[in-house]
């Protein structure tokens, strides 16, 4: 699914030149032939319109105008754009730690169906009963206890706005600036989990290297793609090896990471194949020549 946000400017103006809606077209091509996908009643004085676009994929494109379809008048075409995937919380206040353009959310969303790092959506509500599990002894701290990004914070029903209230300290603590009331104060908290946040996916896109037989003229966005999705679960592998590696047995139960760590290994196996497969399909296609018997 795709949703599609539209600012419409001035839309009063429009409505009084008698053009009634936003015409939203779709095409599976940048420079394709654009088909119409829907039309929405603009409404006077709401100048933010959307869509779920319950087909669409990160491939597919949109164009949308001003239109009567009655009359079919139309003008003010948009350039053609990517959508984005809706967001698992709708009214979010906390603000996200980066903010990305569409296509480089795209890479982000690859990379992550790649290494299986699909956002979770988890909630915190912590009241008088609950205060001291998970608020730390300087009575500002909160800790989510797993990697998290919040997407809502309310006090006592009051939404935080500000990346600087509460901070978030290594992807687990949130740190407010006033100190909490364990008798009086109730925190409402959203967040989403992950093994790697939005930043450090798209860090390890732009520092990855250049596979082996392309150059920088040469490489592509999938061949980045693919390694950076590799050094991901490569560093994953590592961690969890040397933290959390070793078989623990007792009478009673028995803890063994194996499985998880070989199907992991498998996975950068087949990413390796395929890029493999890429950088090979790139090479051999610009082969010229006339084979001799």
């Amino acid at each position: 699914m795709i949703k599609l946000t539209i600012i419409v400017n001035n839309v009063d103006v429009y409505i009084g030149m008698g053009l009634t809606h936003v015409c939203v077209y779709t095409s599976t091509e940048e420079s394709g032939t654009y088909t119409s996908l829907t039309n929405i009643l603009l409404v006077a004085g709401i100048t933010e319109y959307s869509y779920s676009h319950t087909a669409g994929t990160a491939d597919t494109w949109y164009r949308s105008s001003i239109c009567n379809p009655t009359t079919e008048d139309e003008c003010c075409w948009t350039d053609p754009v990517k959508g984005v995937s809706p967001a698992l919380f709708h009214y979010s206040t906390y603000p996200v730690e980066c903010e990305y353009e569409t296509d480089d959310l795209v890479i982000i969303r690859k990379i992550r169906r790649f290494i299986g790092d699909f956002e979770g959506l988890k909630r915190l509500y912590i009241d008088e009963a609950e205060f001291c599990n998970y608020v730390q002894d300087d009575n500002k701290t909160v800790d989510l206890s797993e990697k998290s990004w919040p997407v809502y914070i309310a006090v006592n029903d009051v939404g935080k706005t500000s990346l600087l209230d509460p901070v978030v300290q290594g992807y687990q603590y949130l740190t407010f600036s006033g100190t909490l009331d364990e008798s009086s104060d109730t925190l409402d908290i959203w967040y989403y989990t992950f093994k790697f946040s939005d930043r450090e996916v798209y860090e390890a896109y732009g520092d990855t290297f250049i596979p082996p037989g392309l150059t920088s003229l040469t490489v592509t966005q999938d061949h980045l793609i693919l390694q950076a999705a590799i050094d991901l679960l490569e560093n994953a592998i590592s961690e969890d090896m040397i933290n959390d590696g070793a078989v623990v047995r007792d009478d009673r139960s028995l803890y063994d990471p194996s499985p998880g760590l070989r199907e992991r290994a498998v996975t950068i196996e087949r990413l390796r194949k395929l890029l493999d497969s890429l950088v090979k399909q790139y090479r051999f296609s610009n082969l010229t020549g006339m084979l001799i018997d």
